[in-house]
Parts: structure tokens; C-alpha cells; sequence
């Protein structure tokens, strides 16, 4: 992808767009894991604890994250191989703190909690450069669980392997 055309410049390294949830039927994938969510949903009169991971598409079991919503931080409970391969290793129990630079972790944060504050699901393309200096470009989906059925205290994050694009880009 090219930096320009996506909005980056070496003054400004990341970007963030709220999509209408309209816009997932371009996002195949990402339309099934939220109709099994809103089934679920639906069937249960409130929100679910848990997706199962047989209802998630194979090819993005590798790029999904489970977080827990806390007071100023989301905390990884479960994160797919390839964004643990992409981010070091192993990313049970870091924050998001952890592997955003604290400009992006902050908008990562607002999103996160806006979602477990409204229940609403979100989905957005964002573009960043994470702390170990690779450029991620893609569409993510964030849909709200409840470890009880009534605090939204938990978020499973999916991104779109098909708008993915990570690249590594030098520090201005």
C-alpha cells in the first residue's frame, strides 16, 4: 500500500477511520464472525461471554484477539500466532501499552472502550507504526462480550488478513 495515498507521512504515522458497520459485506470474513455474534446475541437477550472459535473462519483465527476491558487499559487475554509472531512473541497478559506508541495506544484505548461502553460493535481501517517500527495498515472489526451478560467488559478483536499490509518503515 502506498503511504501517501493511505494519509501517512513522516509527520504523521498513524491513522484511524470508524467504518459504517454497512461496509462489512466488502469484509466477507469479518460479516461472518459478526452475524454469528448478532445470532448469538440475539439468542442469549444479551451479550455473549464468548465466540466460539469454530464459528470464526480459519484464516483469521491467526489475527484475532481476545481483550479484557480494565479502569485505563486493554489487556490481552488471547491473541492469534501471527499477530503474537508480528509483535515478538507471546502477548497473554501486556496491554495495549505494550506494543502501540502512546499516541496510537490512547486511540486504540477511546475505541476499545467506546465499544464496551456502548456495546456497539466497531469497524475501522487504521494505519499505525508499532514500537518495533513495522508500518500495519488493515481493517479491524471489534465486537463487545460479557463475561456476565451485563458488563461489557470483554472485546474480540479480528483483522481482515485481505487489507492487511505490514511493511517497515524508518524513524523520522
Amino acid at each position: 500500500m502506498d503511504a501517501q495515498k493511505h494519509g501517512l507521512t513522516s509527520f504523521q504515522s498513524s491513522t484511524h477511520e470508524e467504518l459504517p458497520l454497512a461496509d462489512l459485506p466488502a469484509y466477507a470474513d469479518l460479516q461472518r464472525v459478526y452475524d454469528v455474534w448478532c445470532e448469538l446475541t440475539e439468542k442469549k437477550g444479551c451479550l455473549p461471554a464468548q465466540l466460539d472459535p469454530t464459528t470464526v473462519p480459519v484464516a483469521l483465527l491467526p489475527y484475532m484477539m481476545l481483550l479484557e476491558v480494565e479502569e485505563d487499559c486493554l489487556r490481552v487475554r488471547l491473541a492469534g500466532t501471527r499477530v503474537c509472531e508480528e509483535h515478538g512473541g507471546e502477548m497473554r497478559g501486556h496491554t495495549t501499552d505494550d506494543f502501540f506508541k502512546p499516541e496510537d495506544g490512547k486511540k486504540v484505548l477511546e475505541a476499545g472502550l467506546r465499544v464496551a461502553e456502548t456495546g456497539t460493535p466497531s469497524l475501522a481501517r487504521k494505519s499505525y507504526i508499532a514500537i518495533n517500527g513495522r508500518r500495519w495498515s488493515y481493517v479491524r472489526l471489534i465486537l463487545p462480550l460479557s463475561s456476565d451478560g451485563v458488563k461489557r467488559d470483554r472485546l474480540f478483536k479480528l483483522l481482515d488478513p485481505a487489507a492487511l499490509d505490514m511493511t517497515y518503515q524508518a524513524e523520522a
